[in-house]
This record gives structure tokens, sequence and C-alpha cells, in this order.
């Protein structure tokens, strides 16, 4: 395994607070798509979802990867040292960056970035502890996540994709062909050729922009005289 040393302190709470509390949240691999597609590509132009960690927390809260009470007492403590909210917003730009570079690696058949690998590598060390628990026929396996509640959100994701990439269906992943675009999806469709994340919008972009460009090949002279008039 690669993997990389990093001395950033990181954000954590208290092993008494709420995020020491057991519960069984994993990340699907919805979850890891939706969080990579958070920085997207929309005509060109780059569109952050995240801009800010107030809003990231908000993101992994809605996708229960943190606990409420664990979001309110980083946001508190954020708000009094913006420094390591800045820490913590470029930790999370980073992981995101690296587990897209893992995904179209794989779309395009190649062996990821070193240093994107290293990157999810880390990420995927979150710490969490096995225990059993009553359940209503015996007893069921359970774990809770201790240290950094951030680390272990981003690990979730990690291994959402990284179950993915070795032990699911790696084949189905797509990147959205329309180069103004980019999402990364999965290809649910039958036949298993799907190009594009919506074919009502980027399917038909797509389309529309070789129409025009074999119009201006077979007629370059009509097909400019009828561009400056659109």
């Amino acid at each position: 395994m690669v993997t990389v040393t990093d001395p950033t302190p990181a954000l954590t709470v208290s092993s008494h607070g709420s995020h020491a509390t057991p519960h069984g949240h994993q990340a699907s691999l919805k979850d890891g798509l939706a969080f990579v597609n958070t920085l997207e590509y929309d005509r060109g132009r780059v569109k952050e979802h995240l801009p800010t960690l107030d809003l990231a927390l908000s993101w992994l809260f809605e996708h229960d990867l943190l606990h409420r009470e664990t979001r309110e007492d980083l946001t508190t403590r954020i708000a009094s040292d913006p420094m390591a909210g800045e820490r913590a917003l470029r930790r999370i730009g980073r992981v995101r960056g690296a587990i897209r570079e893992l995904l179209v690696a794989s779309v395009e058949h190649r062996p990821p970035a070193a240093r994107s690998l290293a990157e999810v590598n880390r990420a995927l060390r979150f710490h969490y502890v096995t225990y059993l628990v009553p359940a209503p026929d015996g007893v069921s396996l359970d774990h809770r996540h201790e240290g950094d509640p951030v680390e272990g959100a981003l690990g979730r994701l990690a291994e959402s994709v990284a179950r993915e990439l070795t032990q699911g269906r790696p084949e189905r992943l797509r990147v959205c062909e329309n180069p103004e675009c980019r999402w990364i999806f999965v290809d649910t469709s039958h036949s298993g050729r799907r190009k594009w994340c919506d074919m009502r919008t980027c399917g038909n972009r797509v389309k529309v922009a070789r129409h025009r460009q074999r119009r201006r090949e077979e007629h370059p002279v009509s097909t400019e005289v009828a561009d400056s008039h659109s």
C-alpha cells in the first residue's frame, strides 16, 4: 500500500462526544459519486458546491456521515479557529480530487496517479472499533468511529468507491462524454453502452454540436453565414 504522512493537525472531537456513539452509517456508492460530483463542470465552467467548510459539513450531515451534534460542535470550533477550518476544507478537496482520479483511471483502463492513490489510502485508514450488540434474534456486529469525524466521513466515502472498484462492477462506471460536463455516473442501462449522464441535456448538447460540426465541414461558407444570424 502506498501511504503518505501529513503533519497537518486535524479537527477532532472528544471521545466522549456524540461521534463516539455506536452507529452503522456506511457510505453507499451513490454517496461516493455524489461527493465527487460536488465539483461540477457545467458547459466548461467549474461549479464548486462545497466552497466553505460549513457547507461541506452540512453536506456530510445530510448524507448521514456526521451526527448533528458533531456538526454543530465543529461549526462552533471552526468559528474560533478559521485556519483549522481552511486546512480541513483543503483536505476535503484533496480527497475528493483523489477519489475522482481513481474513478477516471478505472474508466480509462489505466493506473491512477501515485499521489492520488496515496491520498485515498490515507483516507482509508480511518479508525473504527467493531463489537457485538444485542439483536432481536441474538447479536449483531456494530462499530463506532473514533478520532477525527471529518476524516471518518472521508474514509467512508473513499471506502464506498474502493469497494466498487475492487469488488463491484467498475466496468459500469462512466465519465460523461460531454467534454463540458464530465459527470461521473453508473451506467444502469440494459445495453451497458450509455455515454452521457443525461440524454436530455448532455446527450442532446453533444449531438447538436456534432451536427453543427458536420455542417461546417460539408458547407463551410453557408454554415458560417447561418451561424452569424443565429
